[in-house]
């Protein structure tokens, strides 16, 4: 199964907090991907709603896009991919969300706490992390996880990723996330998703690097 190390452009050692995601019905085997069991049609938001609507699996992720809604309605991530601009999104599980929570020391984990993401660690900060989820184009499975090359894909929020075949250790933070196999290559009129395991950030959260 391929392998993504994440890392920021200005400083290396900060970056992205490794979280194990357990096996689901949803995830496949290391190998060729499985049948995508989503329908395109719609724009990277609808596409994403469908999906959860089917799978039960983004329940946080929409969240944190809804935190982001203003007084007036608008909301910068929905406006950013339901545009006419192709963009590739990585989108993680609840279980991921979940995961990083309880690394954070919140005990019972709630779609709803990403909100108080602005609050903890300055604004901006929810929508820099959703946008370290966000690549320009259309960046299908065989451009991003590639067994024989390592791919830097730069992100929205200003870092990279690096997809490679083994795992990548960064003074001593593993920076791991594994694709679910399963659920690659969504493709929606506007860009693809791919469904990861790890919630990916452009800073430590431990340390405020």
């Amino acid at each position: 199964m391929y392998k993504t190390s994440t890392v920021t452009k200005s400083l290396l050692s900060g970056a992205v907090l490794s979280l194990a995601l357990l096996s689901t019905s949803v995830l496949a085997g290391p190998g060729k991907p499985g049948k995508n069991p989503i329908k395109p049609g719609g724009n990277i938001v609808e596409v994403a709603v469908e999906a959860n609507a089917l799978l039960g699996e983004f329940d946080y992720l929409l969240a944190a896009v809804g935190c982001l809604t203003d007084a007036n309605g608008n909301n910068p991530v929905v406006n950013l991919l339901t545009g006419p601009d192709m963009y590739t999104l990585f989108a993680p599980t609840d279980a991921a969300f979940e995961k990083l929570q309880g690394a954070l020391g919140i005990t019972e984990p709630n779609p709803s706490l990403t909100c108080a993401v602005d609050s903890i660690f300055g604004e901006g900060t929810l929508f820099t992390i959703l946008a370290y989820h966000v690549t320009d184009g259309r960046r299908f499975s065989n451009s991003v996880f590639n067994r024989k090359n390592n791919k830097e894909v730069d992100m929205l929020a200003g870092g990279y990723i690096t997809a490679t075949p083994t795992p990548s250790i960064i003074d001593g933070v593993p920076q791991v996330i594994n694709p679910v196999t399963s659920l690659i290559n969504i493709n929606a009129s506007n860009g693809v998703i791919h469904v990861i395991d790890t919630v990916m950030l452009p800073f430590n959260p431990f340390t405020g690097e």
